[in-house]
């Protein structure tokens, strides 16, 4: 009887999607983080074994993602990102892999493909897409962003999900030339603005400085983990 039951437990294993199978190692293949809790989205793996997809650029300048169970094309996406660079990593924390389809640079964009556990398929993340080089803290279940906004403007960002949607929570604004502080309406190098209230820099800041050492613990270590 268990030799019975043992063989039919691995023949219903092997009728199961290989990436079903292999969609729980994903903490497995996370690279190691930095003493801040970080790791960087770019030293991330690009193929997986179990994970076949592919990307093609269209006319119109989008990208197609194409993905496979096997030889058979299962899903298609097409997103309007900057190039094709996919990326594998568990970005929403849910312990399932999911795919970072984009540069992730600064100044090109990027967006997220969510695997769906109970669908068993990948769906599109919600939200805007994502500007910049991007870090991902697993502890704090948080990603940061990293992008230019002009020649004298960098703008980090922090995001937590919402569900399936990517939600900004703060931004740290620098301006690195004193002769524009009037331009953003900032009087100082750093703006912390919470929420997704960059239109209006000057009225919705919480907190100026002009000294690395005078910014929450948390935004030292962003800096910090991007090397600045």
């Amino acid at each position: 009887m268990d030799r019975l039951f043992f063989n039919l437990i691995m023949a219903a294993v092997a009728l199961m999607p290989l990436q079903l199978l292999a969609q729980g190692e994903s903490a497995s293949l996370q690279p190691k983080t930095d003493k801040h809790g970080f790791y960087s989205v770019v030293d991330c793996p690009t193929s997986l074994s179990f994970i076949k997809a592919s990307t093609e650029e269209q006319d119109d300048g989008s990208y197609n993602v194409n993905i496979y169970r096997g030889k058979e094309l299962s899903q298609t996406f097409n997103l309007e990102v900057t190039s094709g660079d996919l990326y594998y990593l568990d970005a929403n924390f849910d312990g399932s892999m999911d795919i970072l389809v984009g540069p992730a640079a600064s100044r090109n964009y990027s967006t997220i493909l969510l695997w769906d556990d109970k669908k068993g398929e990948f769906i599109p993340m919600e939200g805007s897409v994502l500007n910049g080089n991007m870090l991902v803290n697993p502890s704090k279940k948080i990603l940061v962003s990293q992008g230019s906004g002009s020649y004298c403007s960098e703008y980090y960002t922090i995001y937590k999900w919402k569900g399936n949607k990517l939600i900004t929570s703060e931004t740290l604004v620098e301006i690195t030339d004193s002769k524009a502080y009037k331009e953003y309406g900032v009087k100082r190098h750093y703006t912390v603005v919470k929420g997704d209230n960059l239109d209006k820099i000057a009225t919705n800041k919480k907190l100026e400085t002009n000294k690395k050492s005078k910014l929450p613990t948390e935004w030292r270590n962003i800096l910090s983990a991007f090397g600045m």
